[in-house]
């Protein structure tokens, strides 16, 4: 083959036409016929003119030649080839019909059909190739040509059976190889491409066109390694930028190893191989991240692969600062990076940058399900809850359970199917509708019962509903399956902590810590066992001024807590004081009460001694409280004071205390659900004995993102052994109520939140000797969550109740704070 067929098969191939031979040959002669001899010398001055590059300037010249000289066919066919040398192919098609198939020379029928092709004008160059390879058998070019009009045109069998016959017939013919190779390419055939390209380089090991196709297509074999040591064992011969890119393509080819391996180990060792990818693209961060700073291409593309491998390495600062820093420069980012830098912002708690990233990213690839489920919980994130569910449906109802469903025979199951299911199923827990979301996850999980991300999202459901037993059996199974799964691991440590079982939750978090102290689960179960571990201060407060009230005309109380930290997991010591007065007509009735205890905390048992001081008369007493929980559902108690705070402060005015001593049963059902029975005896040290029984059941009626409502039935009776006694004392009573408990979410930004509260009530009570009467409350509360540590509640209210017969109205504030330190 001549040089000049090889740079015209190259040429053909790229798309733009290279410097070849008229007449076959550089030997060949420009006939003078009816040119002057000026003509003839200028003619041969424009051909080598073409010949070297300069097409364009050779064409000018050419057209005005072949105007004057019509009936030089010569020069048409010159003109024809010329124009497309010069990139004027739209220009030499027109002149089709200057050129006679049946009798112009291969570079004329050639020329042109590559004219045509480049222009798309694929019929036309099929038919000049064919013409030519009928006229001349023996050439390859129009072969070659057929083959790839066949390859534009998506002709990919066609192609290919051509191509491998034409290599059959000439095994090592380079023009031939490498239109293989490139048809190979095309069909995603890459070792037929890399032996194509192994083949020319036997004959010639340092081709520079071969040595780049075959480090290309060992890169997209995912051995960009392989290509990159076949470029340094050849120095010179590719160039700096595309060493660059071979050097780009294998930090990419480890990111994306480092990060499957990363996803599927455990431990810190799972991230060995993301961090030897992330030291080969170390040196661009700078350059990256300093705006003045042009960066080349491979350097562009190591940087944007960077930011994958940071936020595969958990390091979503550094991804989110490199993410923007890029986005920044007037290069667009690929939708695999914004994904990437979307996620990161969403560990960071940025939803609201997440959102308008996965937005993007889902508008360039509306199939993409891992955006589509990012974006989800973005828009729950950012508490924009109608916009989520709204997504997460779409996306459910456009994800089969199956794809590829032509026949029995290719169906198969859908692997975006569960994960959307599951975003789906636990999309009303986001939504404060955690009843919702456990339904929707027993369905999901009895179909999918070894499919670890429903079956641990179906134990956090249970947890949710106030089921910390029920989800520690769910997730001790799911542990079966993959015992390192660090979500599950973090989940179920959430689990024994709720259900009090500190040591196994500390073992358990130790586990998760191990498997994956980055995954949110694990961070999340982490922080609650170290707020768990805190010191924790309890105030409750409140505030009245009434009249004819069993309290007084003014009155306050302040029962404050204090526990340590836990001591052995199960113990805590605690002080507490309990501050109260009453202002009635006949004086003023204290209590005022110091005490120290210790609690003691565990899966089944809650047990508190405490030893108190009555700090207004000296004297000293003991409480004991006892409650047995064999489950999630039942709750027993048991308690006993010698001094107790619910002693009316009026009868302190007159020196007389009371001791408590009941039982009690709650039944809480689920979260939206609960009753509870309590019967206790006041003993009264003038020997008064007042016996008390109370029932209650709790509703709840709505619950959505913002708003939340519950209904409590209350009914309660006493009565009393004496009568005569100078405090409130009524022989029999009776007293009935409905309690209706709103709830409003102003704003939530993750664990902190702020919330309002308005609580009304309307009953009937009725007393010995005095009938019944309406009993009213209305008060609204605010309150402050401040992440984990600190709770802040207060409000005003009013109530008005018979005592006596006489309907006595109370004005009143509370205050109560929970902070953990």
């Amino acid at each position: 083959m001549s040089a000049a067929q090889a740079r015209r098969a190259l040429a053909a191939r790229q798309g733009t036409p290279a410097a070849a031979d008229f007449r076959e040959g550089p030997e060949a002669q420009i006939a003078p016929g009816s040119l002057t001899p000026v003509e003839v010398a200028a003619y041969r001055d424009a051909i080598e003119q073409a010949r070297a590059g300069r097409a364009a300037q050779a064409l000018d010249f050419l057209q005005a030649l072949a105007q004057r000289h019509p009936e030089r066919r010569d020069l048409q066919y010159d003109l024809v080839v010329v124009s497309g040398w010069a990139g004027k192919d739209a220009e030499a098609v027109a002149l089709a019909d200057r050129v006679d198939p049946a009798d112009a020379p291969a570079y004329a029928l050639e020329g042109l059909a590559g004219s045509a092709r480049r222009v798309k004008n694929y019929s036309l160059a099929e038919a000049l190739y064919l013409r030519s390879t009928e006229r001349f058998p023996g050439r390859i070019e129009p072969q070659i040509g057929m083959i790839l009009v066949q390859l534009d045109e998506k002709r990919m069998d066609e192609a290919a059976r051509r191509a491998g016959e034409l290599r059959a017939r000439y095994p090592r013919n380079r023009e031939v190889l490498e239109t293989y190779a490139e048809v190979a390419t095309a069909r995603g055939d890459y070792f037929a491409a890399l032996s194509a390209y192994q083949a020319i380089r036997a004959d010639a090991p340092d081709d520079p066109a071969a040595l780049r196709g075959e480090a290309r297509t060992l890169t997209r074999l995912g051995a960009p390694q392989l290509a990159l040591q076949l470029a340094n064992a050849h120095p010179g011969v590719l160039s700096e930028a595309e060493v660059n890119a071979f050097q780009a393509d294998s930090t990419a080819h480890r990111i994306r190893w480092g990060t499957a391996m990363a996803n599927q180990g455990h431990g810190p060792e799972r991230f060995a191989e993301l961090d030897r990818a992330l030291a080969g693209s170390d040196a661009v961060e700078p350059r990256a991240l300093d705006k003045t700073v042009s960066l080349s291409p491979a350097e562009r593309q190591m940087a944007l692969d960077r930011v994958s491998a940071l936020r595969g390495r958990y390091r979503m600062r550094e991804a989110a600062a490199l993410y923007e820093a890029l986005a920044a420069r007037p290069e667009p980012v690929p939708a695999y990076v914004k994904a990437d830098a979307a996620a990161a912002y969403l560990y960071l708690h940025q939803p609201e940058r997440a959102r308008d990233l996965y937005r993007e990213v889902v508008a360039a690839d509306p199939g993409n399900s891992g955006a589509q489920i990012g974006l989800f919980y973005a828009l729950a994130e950012s508490e924009d809850h109608k916009a989520a569910l709204a997504q997460i449906e779409q996306l459910a109802a456009a994800t089969p359970k199956t794809i590829n469903a032509y026949s029995a025979a290719t169906t198969e199951a859908n692997p975006q199917y569960l994960p959307v299911q599951t975003a789906r199923a636990m999309a009303p827990l986001l939504a404060n509708r955690p009843g919702e979301a456990w339904r929707r996850m027993r369905v999901l999980s009895a179909e999918a019962p070894f499919n670890m991300e429903a079956g641990v999202g179906y134990g956090s459901t249970m947890a949710a509903r106030g089921w910390p037993r029920l989800a520690d059996k769910q997730l001790r199974g799911q542990l079966t399956l993959d015992p390192y799964d660090s979500g599950a691991l973090g989940e179920h440590a959430e689990a024994l902590l709720e259900m009090r079982d500190y040591r196994s939750a500390e073992a358990e978090l130790a586990k998760a810590q191990a498997s994956g102290a980055e995954d949110e689960r694990v961070v999340r179960a982490t922080y609650l066992a170290r707020v768990h571990n805190m010191m924790e201060l309890n105030v409750e407060a409140g505030y009245g001024r009434g009249t004819d009230a069993p309290t007084g005309s003014r009155d306050f109380e302040i029962d404050t807590h204090l526990y340590s930290s836990p001591i052995d997991y199960n113990y805590r010591a605690f002080l507490h004081t309990y501050d109260g007065m009453g202002t009635f007509d006949t004086g003023t009735g204290r209590y005022d009460r110091a005490g120290v205890g210790l609690e003691y905390r565990s899966t089944h048992y809650l047990a508190s001694a405490e030893l108190t001081q009555d700090l207004n008369r000296g004297r000293t007493g003991l409480s004991v409280a006892g409650a047995y929980t064999p489950d999630d559902f039942w709750t027993l108690r048991a308690f006993a004071e010698s001094s107790s705070t619910y002693t009316p402060v009026q009868a302190r005015l007159f020196g007389v205390d009371a001791g408590r001593y009941g039982v009690g049963a709650t039944w809480r059902g689920s979260e939206s659900t609960s009753a509870g029975v309590t019967a206790y005896r006041l003993a009264f040290s003038d020997g008064n004995r007042r016996d008390v029984e109370q029932a209650r059941v709790t509703q709840r009626v709505y619950a959505g993102p913002v708003y939340r409502l519950e209904a409590t039935g209350t009914v309660a009776a006493s009565q009393a052994s004496k009568s005569n006694v100078a405090y409130f004392n009524p022989g029999r009573d009776l007293e009935s109520s409905v309690q209706l408990a709103n709830e409003w979410l102003q704003w939530r930004r993750y664990e902190r939140a702020f919330r309002h509260r308005l609580t009304l009530v309307a009953g009937n009570y009725w007393e010995q000797g005095f009938g019944s009467g309406s009993l009213y409350d209305a008060r609204y509360e605010q309150e402050w969550s401040a992440d984990d540590r600190l709770i802040l509640r207060y409000g005003i209210g009013r109530s008005i109740h018979p005592y006596d017969g006489v309907r006595s109205a109370r004005n009143y504030a509370v205050v109560s704070v929970t902070l953990r330190f």
